[in-house]
């Protein structure tokens, strides 16, 4: 049985890249303004308050929507963009470590970008723990990137 190699240049990878950053841009840009709820930008706070809601009260799914689902957007929004940066930065000649760092490195800074961004929007909606989310997204993304020359699939 043969096996299919596809590659993809590091040109494709970075145009790829460009495209995920734009895409983020413009989610951003629409959904501005539109945030459910208004927790303190204080780091964590929103594990904070679902953790405070789940020890005193039963906890609504309308409470899990409002908390959980913008973390797990802010995470799953950065994963691509750190995979695809990672594979955009790596090369035989730098160390993986380094990799990893400039790569999370990026990821931060990109996201205060957009938070700084935010701000300054008539509709303000910035809030620290989008940063926080957003750069744990670009560490499995990140970690996907490095993973993906050791993982194989293969479907019977």
């Amino acid at each position: 049985m043969s096996q299919t190699l596809i590659t993809i240049r590091k040109p494709i990878t970075i145009l790829l890249l460009i495209a995920v950053t734009a895409c983020i841009g413009a989610v951003t840009l629409e959904i501005a303004g539109k945030s459910y709820a208004k927790v303190d930008p204080i780091p964590f706070e929103d594990v904070r308050h679902l953790w405070h809601r789940i020890a005193h009260r039963p906890v609504s799914t309308h409470i899990l929507a409002v908390i959980l689902v913008p973390i797990v957007a802010n995470v799953l929004l950065f994963v691509p963009w750190g995979f695809l940066m990672f594979l955009a930065l790596y090369s035989v000649e730098r160390p993986t470590v380094q990799t990893y760092v400039l790569t999370i490195l990026l990821g931060f800074t990109f996201s205060c970008a957009i938070e700084a961004w935010q701000y300054f929007l008539p509709s303000r909606v910035a809030d620290i723990n989008d940063v926080i989310w957003n750069t744990v997204g670009t560490s499995l993304g990140a970690v996907a990137g490095h993973l993906r020359r050791r993982v194989r699939f293969e479907f019977i």
